[in-house]
């Protein structure tokens, strides 16, 4: 046999015992996650907004119509699905039909459902004092939106009732919130 025959059926040996070892190696693959990561909104946590609305109480003389606008800080918890929350608020406030400018405040606690990972519904009750002395307990539900990944529109009625004045009213409001 000659040098180069040799040295060809040398190296087809070669190959043929390489190509069978790579068959026959497992492949490793890495392993796949097991945890799941939420994603969504993170309603953990506390924010801070600025709100524009309006009310509507019932008084002797009539219908006194205020417009407010607020300054909000407030906290969140959540549990699985459940948000339990509370926010206090000063604005300030307009008698539309008088043209008289006051000031307001507030708290209130709020629990409610995520129906989705960005939405939330939810019922809330507190306390609204009037730099006039009025002050009313307030009974709600809203509804607040994640637009963004810091940033939530809360959309919110009251019920003003159990007054020290014995007036009764309603409350509509529209919130922008940032939540850090």
């Amino acid at each position: 046999m000659t040098t180069f025959k040799s040295a060809l059926l040398l190296a087809t040996a070669s190959l043929l015992m390489t190509g069978q070892a790579m068959a026959g190696d497992p492949i490793d693959y890495p392993p796949l996650p097991t945890d799941y990561v939420q994603s969504g909104f993170d309603w953990d946590g506390f924010y801070a907004g600025v709100g524009l609305g309006g009310a509507s109480i019932a008084v002797d003389s009539g219908t006194d119509t205020m417009a407010h606008l607020d300054a909000i800080v407030g906290v969140n918890a959540t549990y699985d699905d459940f948000l339990f929350g509370a926010e206090i608020f000063l604005g300030a406030s307009r008698d539309m039909s008088s043209g008289i400018y006051g000031g307001h405040g507030g708290v209130e606690a709020r629990a409610g459902y995520l129906i989705d990972q960005d939405v939330l519904i939810y019922a809330g009750i507190g306390r609204l004092h009037y730099e006039s002395g009025a002050q009313y307990t307030t009974v709600g539900l809203g509804t607040e939106f994640a637009i963004s990944d810091d940033v939530s529109i809360d959309l919110e009625y009251k019920y003003l009732g159990w007054s020290d004045t014995g007036y009764t009213g309603h409350s509509f409001g529209a919130s922008a919130l940032w939540h850090f």
